[in-house]
Protein backbone atom coordinates (compact mmCIF):
# COMPACT_ATOMS: atom_id res chain seq x y z
CA UNK A 1 0.00 0.00 0.00
CA UNK A 2 0.67 3.63 -0.98
CA UNK A 3 0.73 5.54 1.79
CA UNK A 4 1.48 8.92 -0.09
CA UNK A 5 3.58 10.76 2.41
CA UNK A 6 7.18 11.02 0.29
CA UNK A 7 8.69 14.23 1.06
CA UNK A 8 6.08 15.01 4.20
CA UNK A 9 7.79 16.62 6.96
CA UNK A 10 6.72 14.71 10.23
CA UNK A 11 7.69 15.46 14.00
CA UNK A 12 7.51 12.53 16.30
CA UNK A 13 8.29 13.44 20.04
CA UNK A 14 10.05 11.42 22.12
CA UNK A 15 11.28 9.87 19.64
CA UNK A 16 15.03 8.04 20.86
CA UNK A 17 14.03 5.00 21.99
CA UNK A 18 10.72 2.89 22.12
CA UNK A 19 7.04 3.85 20.49
CA UNK A 20 8.44 6.90 19.30
CA UNK A 21 11.59 5.78 18.04
CA UNK A 22 9.66 2.90 16.15
CA UNK A 23 7.17 6.05 14.56
CA UNK A 24 9.99 7.69 13.38
CA UNK A 25 11.49 4.99 11.74
CA UNK A 26 8.15 3.72 10.33
CA UNK A 27 7.55 7.29 8.84
CA UNK A 28 11.16 7.33 7.21
CA UNK A 29 10.89 4.31 5.92
CA UNK A 30 7.81 5.45 3.95
CA UNK A 31 9.85 8.35 2.58
CA UNK A 32 8.92 11.16 5.13
CA UNK A 33 11.28 13.75 6.21
CA UNK A 34 11.63 13.32 10.35
CA UNK A 35 11.91 15.48 13.00
CA UNK A 36 13.09 13.67 16.40
CA UNK A 37 13.53 14.99 19.82
CA UNK A 38 14.48 14.15 23.26
CA UNK A 39 16.03 14.97 26.21
CA UNK A 40 19.16 13.23 26.24
CA UNK A 41 21.74 14.24 23.65
CA UNK A 42 23.75 11.06 22.89
CA UNK A 43 20.28 8.88 22.87
CA UNK A 44 18.99 11.57 20.28
CA UNK A 45 22.05 11.70 18.02
CA UNK A 46 22.63 7.62 18.29
CA UNK A 47 19.02 7.30 17.08
CA UNK A 48 19.51 10.48 14.21
CA UNK A 49 22.36 8.45 12.73
CA UNK A 50 20.59 4.98 12.95
CA UNK A 51 17.11 5.88 11.61
CA UNK A 52 19.15 7.68 8.53
CA UNK A 53 21.22 4.76 7.77
CA UNK A 54 18.22 2.18 8.11
CA UNK A 55 15.82 3.94 6.15
CA UNK A 56 17.41 6.62 3.68
CA UNK A 57 15.32 9.65 4.35
CA UNK A 58 16.24 12.52 6.10
CA UNK A 59 15.92 12.98 9.79
CA UNK A 60 16.94 15.44 12.17
CA UNK A 61 17.12 15.61 16.17
CA UNK A 62 16.40 18.36 18.41
CA UNK A 63 16.79 18.10 22.19
CA UNK A 64 13.90 19.73 23.32
CA UNK A 65 12.26 19.30 26.90
CA UNK A 66 8.50 18.88 26.64
CA UNK A 67 7.38 20.40 29.56
CA UNK A 68 8.94 23.92 28.82
CA UNK A 69 6.79 25.88 26.58
CA UNK A 70 10.24 27.83 24.89
CA UNK A 71 11.82 24.63 23.94
CA UNK A 72 8.46 23.41 21.99
CA UNK A 73 8.45 26.86 20.40
CA UNK A 74 12.02 26.26 19.50
CA UNK A 75 11.64 22.67 18.54
CA UNK A 76 8.76 24.14 16.25
CA UNK A 77 11.41 26.77 14.61
CA UNK A 78 14.09 24.55 14.07
CA UNK A 79 12.04 22.05 12.29
CA UNK A 80 10.32 24.58 10.11
CA UNK A 81 14.24 26.13 9.50
CA UNK A 82 16.15 22.73 8.42
CA UNK A 83 12.66 20.47 7.33
CA UNK A 84 9.53 22.75 6.24
CA UNK A 85 6.62 23.43 7.60
CA UNK A 86 5.16 20.05 9.96
CA UNK A 87 2.57 17.78 8.10
CA UNK A 88 2.31 15.32 10.65
CA UNK A 89 2.66 15.32 14.35
CA UNK A 90 3.01 12.42 16.76
CA UNK A 91 2.42 13.86 20.29
CA UNK A 92 4.41 10.72 22.31
CA UNK A 93 5.76 11.99 26.13
CA UNK A 94 6.81 9.09 28.69
CA UNK A 95 4.22 8.39 31.16
CA UNK A 96 4.22 10.24 34.40
CA UNK A 97 4.57 8.88 37.78
CA UNK A 98 2.82 5.74 38.85
CA UNK A 99 0.84 5.97 41.53
CA UNK A 100 -2.33 6.04 43.48
CA UNK A 101 -4.53 8.94 45.04
CA UNK A 102 -3.15 9.15 47.93
CA UNK A 103 0.51 8.57 46.76
CA UNK A 104 0.46 11.35 44.36
CA UNK A 105 2.02 14.41 45.14
CA UNK A 106 0.82 18.14 43.88
CA UNK A 107 4.14 18.38 42.26
CA UNK A 108 3.57 15.24 40.27
CA UNK A 109 0.17 15.81 39.37
CA UNK A 110 1.62 19.38 38.24
CA UNK A 111 4.62 17.85 36.24
CA UNK A 112 2.64 15.15 34.86
CA UNK A 113 0.10 18.17 33.73
CA UNK A 114 3.01 19.90 31.91
CA UNK A 115 4.25 17.05 30.06
CA UNK A 116 1.37 14.89 29.14
CA UNK A 117 -1.22 17.07 28.46
CA UNK A 118 0.02 20.81 27.86
CA UNK A 119 2.68 19.39 25.91
CA UNK A 120 0.13 18.14 23.37
CA UNK A 121 -1.84 21.61 23.68
CA UNK A 122 0.99 23.59 22.98
CA UNK A 123 2.46 21.51 19.79
CA UNK A 124 -0.62 21.09 18.37
CA UNK A 125 -1.76 24.98 18.41
CA UNK A 126 1.86 25.60 16.87
CA UNK A 127 1.17 23.61 13.99
CA UNK A 128 -2.15 23.69 12.59
CA UNK A 129 -2.09 27.76 11.34
CA UNK A 130 0.22 26.05 8.56
CA UNK A 131 -1.52 22.97 8.07
CA UNK A 132 -4.53 25.51 7.66
CA UNK A 133 -2.68 26.88 5.08
CA UNK A 134 -1.67 23.54 3.20
CA UNK A 135 -5.42 22.22 4.25
CA UNK A 136 -4.09 18.94 4.84
CA UNK A 137 -2.01 17.42 8.29
CA UNK A 138 -2.43 14.82 10.75
CA UNK A 139 -2.06 15.20 13.98
CA UNK A 140 -1.82 11.83 16.28
CA UNK A 141 -1.24 11.18 20.18
CA UNK A 142 0.22 8.60 21.60
CA UNK A 143 -1.89 7.93 24.82
CA UNK A 144 -2.34 4.66 26.48
CA UNK A 145 -5.87 2.12 26.94
CA UNK A 146 -6.17 3.45 30.63
CA UNK A 147 -7.61 6.55 28.79
CA UNK A 148 -10.65 3.94 28.07
CA UNK A 149 -10.22 1.85 31.06
CA UNK A 150 -8.58 3.86 33.96
CA UNK A 151 -6.48 2.26 36.91
CA UNK A 152 -5.95 3.54 40.55
CA UNK A 153 -2.58 2.03 40.75
CA UNK A 154 -1.49 4.53 37.35
CA UNK A 155 -3.89 7.74 38.48
CA UNK A 156 -1.82 10.04 36.33
CA UNK A 157 -1.58 8.24 33.33
CA UNK A 158 -5.26 7.51 33.09
CA UNK A 159 -6.37 10.70 34.55
CA UNK A 160 -4.14 13.21 31.48
CA UNK A 161 -4.30 9.91 28.47
CA UNK A 162 -8.25 10.45 29.31
CA UNK A 163 -8.06 14.37 28.77
CA UNK A 164 -5.80 13.83 26.18
CA UNK A 165 -8.28 11.75 23.88
CA UNK A 166 -10.79 14.43 24.78
CA UNK A 167 -8.75 17.55 23.86
CA UNK A 168 -7.79 15.63 20.20
CA UNK A 169 -12.19 14.56 19.99
CA UNK A 170 -12.88 18.14 20.87
CA UNK A 171 -10.82 19.60 17.83
CA UNK A 172 -11.36 17.14 15.90
CA UNK A 173 -14.59 18.35 14.00
CA UNK A 174 -13.25 21.87 13.41
CA UNK A 175 -10.54 20.66 11.71
CA UNK A 176 -12.27 18.22 9.31
CA UNK A 177 -12.83 19.98 6.33
CA UNK A 178 -9.74 21.54 6.35
CA UNK A 179 -8.61 18.14 5.73
CA UNK A 180 -7.10 18.29 9.02
CA UNK A 181 -7.20 14.46 10.35
CA UNK A 182 -6.45 13.96 14.72
CA UNK A 183 -6.77 10.69 16.40
CA UNK A 184 -5.59 9.41 19.20
CA UNK A 185 -3.37 5.49 19.71
CA UNK A 186 -4.22 3.80 23.10
CA UNK A 187 -1.46 1.07 23.20
CA UNK A 188 -1.46 -1.38 26.19
CA UNK A 189 1.10 -3.67 27.08
CA UNK A 190 4.11 -2.80 24.66
CA UNK A 191 7.52 -4.61 24.70
CA UNK A 192 9.53 -1.18 25.56
CA UNK A 193 12.69 -1.12 27.20
CA UNK A 194 10.72 0.75 29.84
CA UNK A 195 8.14 -2.08 30.14
CA UNK A 196 10.78 -4.82 30.23
CA UNK A 197 12.66 -2.87 32.60
CA UNK A 198 9.53 -2.79 34.88
CA UNK A 199 8.98 -6.83 34.07
CA UNK A 200 12.59 -6.85 35.42
CA UNK A 201 11.49 -5.08 38.81
CA UNK A 202 8.39 -7.20 38.98
CA UNK A 203 11.05 -10.49 39.11
CA UNK A 204 12.90 -8.79 41.28
CA UNK A 205 10.64 -7.62 44.12
CA UNK A 206 8.47 -11.10 43.79
CA UNK A 207 11.47 -13.20 43.95
CA UNK A 208 10.25 -14.78 40.55
CA UNK A 209 11.72 -15.46 37.36
CA UNK A 210 12.02 -12.59 34.43
CA UNK A 211 9.52 -15.54 32.26
CA UNK A 212 7.46 -15.59 35.28
CA UNK A 213 7.15 -12.01 35.41
CA UNK A 214 6.36 -11.34 32.02
CA UNK A 215 3.38 -14.68 32.53
CA UNK A 216 2.22 -12.05 35.18
CA UNK A 217 1.89 -9.14 32.74
CA UNK A 218 0.49 -10.79 30.03
CA UNK A 219 -1.73 -13.06 31.91
CA UNK A 220 -5.01 -10.85 31.50
CA UNK A 221 -4.31 -10.30 27.84
CA UNK A 222 -6.14 -12.30 25.42
CA UNK A 223 -3.59 -12.79 22.63
CA UNK A 224 -1.15 -13.82 25.84
CA UNK A 225 1.68 -11.57 24.35
CA UNK A 226 3.38 -8.11 24.72
CA UNK A 227 3.15 -6.30 22.23
CA UNK A 228 6.13 -4.80 19.44
CA UNK A 229 6.55 -0.71 19.21
CA UNK A 230 6.64 -1.75 15.68
CA UNK A 231 2.48 -2.91 15.55
CA UNK A 232 2.06 0.53 17.09
CA UNK A 233 4.11 2.62 14.06
CA UNK A 234 2.60 0.48 11.66
CA UNK A 235 -0.89 1.94 12.81
CA UNK A 236 0.35 5.42 13.31
CA UNK A 237 2.01 5.07 9.95
CA UNK A 238 -1.86 4.78 8.62
CA UNK A 239 -3.44 7.38 10.32
CA UNK A 240 -0.86 10.05 9.23
CA UNK A 241 -1.10 8.95 5.13
CA UNK A 242 -3.22 9.55 2.56
CA UNK A 243 -5.16 6.50 2.89
CA UNK A 244 -7.06 6.88 6.12
CA UNK A 245 -8.06 10.28 4.56
CA UNK A 246 -12.57 9.55 5.36
CA UNK A 247 -11.06 8.89 9.40
CA UNK A 248 -10.86 11.48 12.04
CA UNK A 249 -12.09 12.26 15.95
CA UNK A 250 -10.67 8.29 16.36
CA UNK A 251 -9.51 6.97 19.62
CA UNK A 252 -7.87 3.79 18.97
CA UNK A 253 -6.99 0.74 21.24
CA UNK A 254 -4.21 -1.12 20.16
CA UNK A 255 -3.57 -3.90 22.96
CA UNK A 256 -4.46 -7.29 22.00
CA UNK A 257 -7.70 -7.13 23.24
CA UNK A 258 -6.84 -6.29 26.91
CA UNK A 259 -9.49 -3.19 27.16
CA UNK A 260 -12.82 -4.73 27.40
CA UNK A 261 -15.30 -1.90 26.79
CA UNK A 262 -16.23 -0.78 22.99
Amino acid sequence: MDLAIEKRTALVCASSSGIGRAIAHSLAREGAKVAICARSEKKLREAQVSLQSETGSEVIGVIADLRSKDDIQRLIESVNEQLGSIDILVNNVAGPAPGGLMELSDEQWQAGFEQSLMSVVRLTKAVIPEMQRQKWGRIIAIASNTAKEPREGILLSSTLRAAVAAFNKGISQRLAAQNILVHTVCPGPIGTDRVLQFTQDIAQSRGITFEQAQTVLVGNLPMERMGKPEEVASLVSYLASEQSSFMTGNTIVIDGGQTSTW
